[in-house]
């Protein structure tokens, strides 16, 4: 099965987005807003706004990784769906399962009809055959842990596994471009990529909409090969977190204008 974006309208949507002041969750909620929805962002007390100045959205405060800050946040609140997108960074002590632990019950309290969740790109593959460095693999498995959590809890769920996001600084160059060609698969032995622009856009098209709900998805996006592939090499010679070039893989290849035309 393979989904690619849609435009269709939808009706209104009431949307928590768990960790809404940040890159992705600020392209989010401008667009769910574009398309008429109502936005609500989760967010920490100490959290910069700055993305969403101007943008109508209402915030609800607390720590996603205390149950009790979570709780008294989204007390007597209500939405339609809940969309997560906190980056959580390998060897720290938060965690995609105890996020999960706390916002999944105040889900199903909820009645939410959707819960949208960005997913590890490994997910239940061993070790060996997944391209992550071992802390990379390590937080994919964390966050495959929430997705059970996610999954056994009876919440309508949509989860999204992103392999190799492009560029994975959101300052690059690259950040704001889209080729318009990824696409969303039920084949869960894929690994997958996607630039930054292209997944905001499958997540928009994602909330609310029916053929979306209670499945898991890989993303990818043929057009992007090189840089995937670049990704995937200096994961497998140095660490979690690379910046300047690796000797066996050479710079990270820009996204060029033929790729944005749908030409690898």
């Amino acid at each position: 099965m393979v989904l690619l974006v849609s435009t269709a309208a939808m009706a209104q949507q009431r949307v928590l987005i768990i960790g809404g002041a940040g890159h992705a969750g600020s392209a989010v909620a401008r667009m769910l807003i574009e398309r008429g929805d109502h936005v609500t962002a989760f967010v920490r007390s100490t959290t910069d706004r700055s993305k969403l100045e101007g943008v109508p959205v209402d915030y609800v405060v607390g720590d996603a990784m205390i149950a009790d800050e979570v709780a008294a946040a989204l007390e007597g609140k209500q939405f339609d769906v809940m969309f997560e997108t906190v980056q959580v960074w390998p060897g720290t002590e938060a965690s995609y399962t105890q996020m999960y632990e706390n916002f999944v019950p105040w889900a199903k309290r909820m009645g939410i009809k959707q819960f949208i969740s960005i997913g590890g790109g490994c997910g239940e593959n061993p070790r060996e055959d997944c391209p992550l460095s071992p802390p990379l693999y390590e937080l994919s498995q964390d966050m495959n842990r929430s997705e059970h959590i996610l999954r056994d809890s009876g919440v309508p769920y949509t989860i999204i596994r992103v392999g190799v996001l492009i560029p994975s600084n959101p300052f690059h160059p690259d950040a704001d471009k889209r080729s318009g060609t990824s696409y969303m698969t039920t084949d869960l032995t894929k690994f997958g990529g996607v630039l930054r622009v292209d997944l905001n856009e499958q997540i928009v098209a994602c909330i609310g909409a029916e053929r979306c709900l209670n499945k898991t998805f890989i993303i990818d996006d043929p057009t992007i090969k090189p840089q995937i592939d670049h990704w995937i090499c200096k994961r497998a010679n140095e660490g979690p977190v690379v910046s300047g070039n690796v000797p066996a893989c050479g710079p990270m290849p820009r996204v060029t204008e033929a790729q944005l035309r749908g030409n690898p």
